[in-house]
């Protein structure tokens, strides 16, 4: 059994590969695409973050982002509450968790193809979408316990958000008969 990719996993999978981007902000683009299609695959995901680049993608920075769409798409369709956003760890910087944060929720509502308060989604779905876009938009100076206690409110919210909207939209397919 395999374990699961972390932040670190893919920031040192993009660094080793001399690959643009930010690990938060891809697996928001991931997270963000798997909600509104189910169909994706990895290698829509991979060419939609690396376009040309993809043929630079090998070895253990591939097993890693192969790992991580399994991963994601294990934890949103299981409904068992595992969904995480990756972010970095706490050892980090409260200001450099916080931006992560920010690229996360950036990715995934450029994943998600958000347009703005105009679009029609179901149930909690805007309301969400609108808070994500407000912490896209948040400054990231942060420091005291307060900011600390802020930030983790802050990672539930996304996190408990993003199973909200997945749920909402995979209410709103279609059903087959069999």
């Amino acid at each position: 059994m395999t374990h699961d990719v972390n932040y670190a996993d893919i920031l040192d999978a993009l660094n080793r590969s001399g690959m643009p981007g930010s690990a938060a902000e891809m697996h928001g683009l991931l997270s963000g695409m798997l909600c509104m299609d189910t169909s994706v695959n990895r290698q829509q995901w991979l060419e939609h973050c690396f376009d040309a680049e993809m043929d630079d993608l090998e070895g253990e920075a591939l097993a890693n982002l192969e790992r991580l769409f399994d991963q994601t798409r294990r934890q949103l369709f299981d409904f068992d509450f595992s969904f995480e956003p990756l972010l970095p760890a706490d050892d980090h910087s409260l200001a450099g968790r916080a931006h992560a944060l920010s690229e996360w929720c950036h990715g995934f509502l450029q994943g998600i193809g958000y347009q703005g308060a105009n679009s029609r989604w179901p149930g909690e779905c805007a309301e969400i979408l609108g808070d994500l876009l407000e912490i896209v938009q948040l400054e990231t100076v942060a420091s005291s316990e307060a900011d600390e206690v802020a930030y983790a409110e802050l990672t539930e919210y996304v996190r408990v958000g993003v199973q909200v909207i997945h749920s909402e939209l995979r209410s709103q397919e279609p059903r087959q008969l069999h």
